[in-house]
């Protein structure tokens, strides 16, 4: 693959990427226009891929169904074209949620997933898609660490409240509740997409790297259920109140509980 394909297939990674970041916006910050961006968004990675994928085809002289990178390029631009056509003509507004994140993983894992570093000890090094997935899923920790601190505060400012008085050193609830709602939507999109590659490695990795079974796994979807049913409820029925604020408190203790109680299970892994 030439340069200057690498270069398109990359400006469109980016697009898919920025275009998930918007969509999922329109939710936690009400604002209308952030929707028609991540179209317009989408619209362009979907555009620039095809002149990527369309050079790379005319470039090797090689058949449309020849290799990996082909065929899902073809499945992106087709399953992405047909989506934004749905969307616009049947007024479907999140429909986008699930088509640019989707585009973006799916042109991902062609690109990063056969790379492989042999010389490298570390097998975060050794395997970039790993190492990716550590990272991403690390930050969205982070955003459920915030999250669950303003939730904290926000459910004690309510206490606070009933009790008949404020804490002036506190965020107001208000401010306290938008944080919650901003941190745990930024974490949420974060860990999905590590989710989805781990799952995606635990099924493709080189070798017996983990069992299907594994707790670290298993704990990662009571995990992502917890704030998934918080962002629903919160952005798309529009409810708020202290009930919402204690599942983002549950969904973290999954987190701590994940993090630092439970240990991937490597007893199979041809790496050790």
């Amino acid at each position: 693959m030439t340069t200057a394909c690498v270069i398109f297939l990359t400006i469109s990674l980016c697009c898919y990427l920025v275009s998930s970041f918007l969509y999922y916006g329109r939710l936690f910050f009400n604002k209308p226009q952030m929707n028609q961006w991540g179209r317009a968004g989408l619209i362009l990675g979907v555009s620039i891929h095809t002149i990527g994928i369309g050079m790379h085809l005319l470039m090797s002289g090689l058949s449309p169904f020849s290799n990996m990178l082909s065929v899902i390029s073809l499945l992106i631009i087709a399953f992405a074209g047909i989506g934004i056509a749905i969307e616009y003509l049947a007024r479907v507004g999140h429909l986008g949620l699930l088509l640019a994140p989707l585009a973006f993983l799916a042109l991902l894992y062609p690109m990063l997933m056969p790379v492989q570093f042999h010389e490298a000890e570390s097998m975060l090094l050794r395997f970039p898609w790993l190492g990716v997935h550590v990272f991403v899923t690390l930050l969205g920790d982070v955003g459920f660490t915030l999250s669950f601190c303003t939730a904290a505060i926000y459910l004690f400012q309510v206490w606070q409240l009933k009790q008949g008085q404020l804490n002036r050193y506190l965020p107001a609830l208000d401010i306290a509740g938008k944080i919650t709602d901003y941190a745990a939507g930024c974490g949420f999109f974060l860990f999905s997409i590590g989710l989805a590659m781990g799952l995606v490695w635990l099924f493709n990795t080189p070798g017996d790297y983990l069992g299907h079974s594994d707790a670290k796994i298993l704990l990662a979807l009571p995990t992502w259920l917890c704030y998934a049913a918080f962002l629903y409820m919160r952005g798309i029925r529009g409810e708020f109140g202290s009930r919402l604020k204690w599942l983002v408190i549950v969904g973290f203790l999954f987190v701590v509980v994940n993090l630092l109680g439970v240990r991937h299970d490597f007893t199979n892994s041809e790496f050790l």
